[in-house]
């Protein structure tokens, strides 16, 4: 793989050898986030199906939709500041739409593309940002999650051995 910018948190790369496993890790680290077990900045699921396509999930990035509703709702306030309510929620929904196509704000689509192309046909991956708070009930969460294969990490030792033990039985 190419050299990419490692983020300030932690980052984790672990794929399944089927295509839904990833997603279940995502649902539980969501769920850890809840709870703040864990502190999830951003994450992406990768599937490779058997035909060999890729799709790739962010949870964090935006669309040019949620940049149009983002950019409404603070024209909408400037404009109301302004006495010119609809006409700043117009411009705001115009410019929000426009950074949401433009502004990437999750991870790197260059990186996520390649752990996807270099996937097996019916396997998955999830590739998160994340902080552990609680690292022992995180483990034990994941623990659930049995036959993955961390890929790629910028966890302490520590931090690598637990996970390992707990995903890649």
């Amino acid at each position: 793989m190419a050299d990419y910018k490692i983020p300030d948190h932690e980052m984790i790369v672990i794929s399944f050898g089927n295509e839904n496993e990833a997603d279940q890790v995502l649902d539980s680290l969501k769920g850890m986030n809840k709870l703040d077990v864990v502190d999830l900045k951003s994450a992406a699921v990768i599937v490779r199906d058997s035909s060999g396509n890729v799709k790739i999930k962010e949870t964090r990035d935006f669309d040019y939709k949620q940049g149009a509703l983002g950019g409404a709702a603070a024209g909408a306030v400037i404009g109301l500041l302004r006495g010119g309510l609809l006409r700043g929620a117009l411009l705001g929904a115009a410019g929000g739409a426009a950074a949401g196509k433009f502004i990437d704000l999750g991870l790197d689509d260059e990186f996520l593309e390649s752990v996807g192309n270099d996937l097996e046909p019916d396997s998955s991956a999830i590739v998160a940002l994340v902080d552990f708070e609680q690292i022992d009930l995180a483990m034990e969460e994941l623990d659930k999650f049995e036959g993955g294969k961390i890929l790629r990490h910028t966890l302490s030792p520590e931090v690598y051995v637990r996970l390992s033990e707990a995903v890649e039985d």
